[in-house]
C-alpha cells in the first residue's frame, strides 16, 4: 500500500503530501503541549514519521513473500515488535545527535521513551495487521476468480461440445438423405451436395461470432430449408413472420437450426400432403421470443419425449443463462410448437 505512492500521479503525491503534513503538524501540536518548542516537537515528529514509512514500506515487503498462517501467531507479532524497536533507537540516537545542546529536551524524551516506544509498536502492530487482512482478503479473492474461472472453462467446453454434437448430427442427417437420392434422383442428389457446401462454408465462416442478428440467423434457416426442398420438394413449405423491431436483436449462433431440423423431421413424419412450418420472431420486453410450429399427428405413431436437437438447445440456454425457462414445448392435436425466449440485457461476449 505504502508501495503504491510510488505508481501516483502529481494530483495523488500532492495528497499524500499534504496527509502527511497534516499529522507532522497535529501530533507535532499535541506534543508541544507537554513542554516543547513546536519547531522541536515538528522536527521529532517528522523524524520518528519518515521512520515509520520505511517501517511500513519494509512490511510490505515481507509480507509481499511471506504470510504467516493462522496459527503462527507469535512469529507474525515478532516481525511489528522488532521493527518497532529499530525505529526506536533508530529515533533515539538521531534525537540525541540533532538536539545534542537541549538537555531539557533529551531529559523529557528519556522520560517518555517507553510510551513513545509502546505508541510506536501499536502503529506498526496496526499496520502489519491490516497487511494481513489485506492479504487474506486478496488470497479470497483469488480463490474466487480462480472458481469463477474454472466454472466458466467447464461450461464452454460443454457448450463447445454441444456445438460439435449438433453440427454432425445435422451432417449426417443429410448425408443419408443425399445417399438415398444418388441412384433415383442423382441431379437432385447433386444439388444438395452443393447447397449443404453452401451451408457448411457459411456457418464454418463464422465459427468465431458468439451472437449473431435475426437476419443472420434467418439466412442459416434459409440454407438449411433449401437442402431440405431437395429431398421434399413442394411438401415443404416454410412462412417466416419477423417483426421489423427485432431483425437487429441478437442471439447466439445456430440456436433455431436445430429445432429447424427437428420441426422438418417430425413435421413431415406421418403427414400426408404439403407441410407448413411457421417461425416466428418477435420482442417481448427485454426479451427475443422465437417460436417455431408443425404440423403433428398424435396417431401417427412419432416419439414420444425430446429429441437430441431440444435437449441439447435447452441445455445450452441453461449454461448461457442459468435458467430453465427459456425453452417451453407445446404440444396440441395437430401442431407442435416450440418457444424460445433470448434475453438481450446480456454479456453477448461470453462464448456460447
Amino acid at each position: 500500500m505504502i508501495s503504491a505512492i510510488l505508481k501516483f500521479n502529481k494530483a495523488n503525491w500532492l495528497k499524500a503530501i499534504l496527509i502527511i503534513l497534516t499529522w507532522v503538524m497535529g501530533v507535532a501540536y499535541l506534543v508541544h503541549t507537554f513542554g516543547p518548542g513546536l519547531g522541536t516537537a515538528a522536527l521529532d515528529v517528522a523524524l520518528h514519521t519518515f521512520l515509520l514509512i520505511l517501517a511500513y514500506f519494509f512490511l510490505e515487503n515481507i509480507f509481499r513473500y511471506y504470510t504467516p498462517q493462522d496459527r503462527q501467531f507469535l512469529i507474525f507479532l515478532s516481525f511489528p515488535l522488532v521493527v518497532s524497536i529499530m525505529i526506536f533507537y533508530l529515533g533515539k540516537y538521531s534525537i540525541e545527535l540533532i538536539f545534542l545542546h537541549q538537555q531539557s529536551y533529551l531529559e523529557f524524551v528519556k522520560e517518555i521513551q517507553f510510551v513513545r516506544l509502546f505508541v510506536i509498536f501499536l502503529m506498526v502492530l496496526g499496520y502489519a495487521l491490516l497487511l494481513l487482512f489485506h492479504s487474506k482478503l486478496e488470497t479470497q479473492l483469488k480463490i474466487r476468480e480462480r472458481a469463477e474461472q474454472i466454472d466458466r472453462l467447464v461450461k464452454e467446453a460443454e457448450l463447445f461440445q454441444l456445438r460439435q454434437q449438433l453440427q454432425p448430427h445435422f451432417l449426417f442427417n443429410s448425408l443419408n438423405s443425399i445417399s438415398s437420392l444418388v441412384k433415383r434422383k442423382p441431379d437432385e442428389a447433386r444439388e444438395m451436395v452443393l447447397q449443404l457446401s453452401e451451408f457448411l462454408r457459411k456457418t464454418i465462416r463464422k465459427e468465431n461470432q458468439k451472437w449473431i442478428s435475426v437476419l443472420e440467423e434467418i439466412e442459416y434457416l434459409q440454407l438449411f430449408i433449401g437442402i431440405e426442398k431437395v429431398r421434399f420438394g413442394h411438401r415443404l413449405e416454410v412462412e417466416y413472420q419477423i417483426a421489423e423491431e427485432c431483425k437487429s436483436l441478437r442471439l447466439p449462433q445456430l440456436l433455431v437450426q436445430p429445432l429447424m431440423e427437428n420441426a422438418v423431421k417430425h413435421g413431415l413424419y406421418g403427414v400426408l400432403g404439403d407441410v407448413l412450418i411457421k417461425v416466428r420472431f418477435e420482442c417481448q420486453d427485454e426479451y427475443l421470443f422465437i417460436s417455431i410450429s408443425n404440423p403433428f399427428d398424435s396417431m401417427a405413431g412419432q416419439a414420444s419425449g425430446e429429441s437430441f436437437g431440444q435437449q441439447a438447445i435447452r441445455r445450452r440456454l441453461f449454461l448461457l443463462f442459468g435458467r430453465n425457462d427459456l425453452f417451453k414445448t407445446q404440444s396440441h392435436k395437430e401442431e407442435f410448437k416450440v418457444e424460445l425466449k433470448i434475453p438481450q440485457n446480456y454479456d453477448q461476449s461470453y462464448y456460447h
